[in-house]
């Protein structure tokens, strides 16, 4: 075995238990966890020259692995996944209601037009000014409101 691979060998048993609990503190999604902990474990490979070095590895390895992780939730947050598994596809028989036809009938089409676009298409604010034709702050000001009108109309109706 060549001293490389010795040196990596030695680097992984002692650090993927320990790494493998760092991420799934912040993931909890083991899948996702295996990929973080295996691409630090390749960052560590590809930049093996300068970190042969290194006094502390472990202590590098944990930070990779901890932004990582981080990066990984924080793009999550903002990305929607929809599986396309059979079991989830809906029956030609089951009418899925329109999200339009879910929101308040007393919402101004505008109103409607905004939380549509933001909710249900998942744009920003950016690309919903560009749509719309105003700044992107005029767009979260008017999200706010529609969020706002369509909660007190859905309390109103609730309590009706």
């Amino acid at each position: 075995m060549s001293d490389l691979n010795t040196w990596f060998d030695s680097i992984y048993a002692a650090n993927y238990p320990r790494l493998v609990k760092v991420a799934y503190y912040i993931l909890w999604d083991e899948n996702t966890v295996e990929d973080i902990v295996q691409n630090a474990f390749s960052t560590l490979l590809i930049k093996q020259k300068q970190l042969r070095d290194h006094p502390n590895i472990s202590g590098w390895l944990t930070i990779t692995v901890r932004n990582m992780a981080d990066n990984e939730r924080k793009r999550a947050r903002y990305t929607r996944e929809i599986p396309i598994l059979p079991e989830h596809e809906p029956a030609a028989s089951e009418a899925q209601p329109d999200f339009l036809s879910l929101l308040p009938s007393e919402l101004s089409k505008d109103e409607k037009q905004i939380l549509y676009l933001h909710i249900e298409v998942g744009l920003s604010h950016e690309e919903i000014a560009s749509k719309l034709g105003c700044k992107p702050e005029a767009s979260r000001m008017r999200l706010c409101r529609a969020r706002k009108q369509c909660r007190k109309f859905l309390l109103k109706n609730r309590n009706s």
